[in-house]
């Protein structure tokens, strides 16, 4: 009955979003893929994260199709695909877009929930939080806690690959991590409402973000989302508890500064990488934290 009843609601919001059709390309990117652990991904018997990918993209691609979306996959069998070929296919095909799907395990097996990750720069950062707080939102109406939208910093800069093979493309990208496979609650969600219903809140999140301002301007090629790579990124200084705090702290209060330092604490030079973002952009991720959305 379960079943019966999302069918027919994915049958009505398919309906529903073919009424209006967008010129925007999706790529999506059903992680891992190949053979031996790294191809595998997370595997928590019976689940194999390579295969829930695969499952979740070919149902998500039809979703979006079926509104209207022109649809990439990176792989539509079970083959191995380095990161950067994954970011260079998507740029081939024109893509607006590139989503990564992924699931989570982990060591200690006491893990659980959802998140994205984002690239941490200019409009790039701006399409990975408004899109994944849409993912997370209807991800979270499913029965997962959210975590967040999150972005994480290397030397070359965006610490993931996919990210950063993409952004360097000049294709915007997430990474969506559904839900913690060895996690008891978790597994209860996906259980309940299995990979179709995940592609389902996949796509409404997607649809969503598409149909709005910044969707749309992505699209119409009026976002700047040029290229970000390591030789392109500004020059940083300094580091938490500097001698010489940064100007851009006297546009937020103690507390505000706090957790904003906080949010790049693991790179060791929050306060360099904060003085790469301007005032509006730290004032927006503040909003969605003072909002629980991050």
């Amino acid at each position: 009955m379960k079943k019966t009843v999302l069918t027919l609601m994915m049958l009505i919001m398919t309906v529903f979003l073919a009424q209006s059709a967008f010129a925007g390309v999706v790529v999506i990117d059903p992680g891992h893929g190949g053979i031996g652990t790294e191809g595998s991904g997370a595997i928590y018997a019976p689940y194999v994260e390579k295969a829930l990918t695969l499952s979740v993209a070919e149902q998500l691609r039809t979703e979006l199709a079926n509104a209207g979306v022109t649809v990439y996959m990176t792989r539509e069998v079970d083959t191995p695909m380095s990161l950067d070929q994954r970011a260079a296919y998507a740029k081939s095909v024109g893509a607006n877009l590139m989503v990564s799907l992924h699931f989570n395990a982990s060591g200690p097996h006491d893990k659980t929930g959802c998140e994205v990750w984002s690239s941490a720069f200019g409009n790039h950062a701006v399409v990975g939080r408004q899109l994944g707080s849409q993912v997370l939102g209807q991800l979270s109406a499913l029965g997962l806690e959210s975590k967040g939208v999150k972005v994480k910093l290397g030397d070359r800069g965006d610490f993931y690959g996919l990210i950063r093979n993409s952004v360097a493309q000049g294709v915007p990208a997430i990474i969506i991590e559904h839900c913690f496979l060895d996690y008891p609650t978790d597994r209860a969600v996906l259980e309940r409402v299995g990979t179709a219903g995940l592609a389902h809140a996949d796509a409404t999140a997607i649809i969503g973000f598409l149909s709005g301002g910044t969707g749309q301007s992505l699209m119409n090629g009026t976002l700047d989302v040029s290229p970000v790579t390591a030789a392109s990124l500004p020059a940083v200084s300094g580091t938490v508890g500097a001698a010489t705090p940064s100007p851009l702290a006297a546009s937020f209060t103690p507390q505000e500064w706090s957790w904003l330092l906080s949010q790049w604490a693991y790179t060791g030079n929050a306060e360099g990488i904060i003085n790469t973002k301007s005032v509006a952009e730290l004032r927006q991720l503040l909003d969605l934290h003072a909002a629980g959305k991050l």
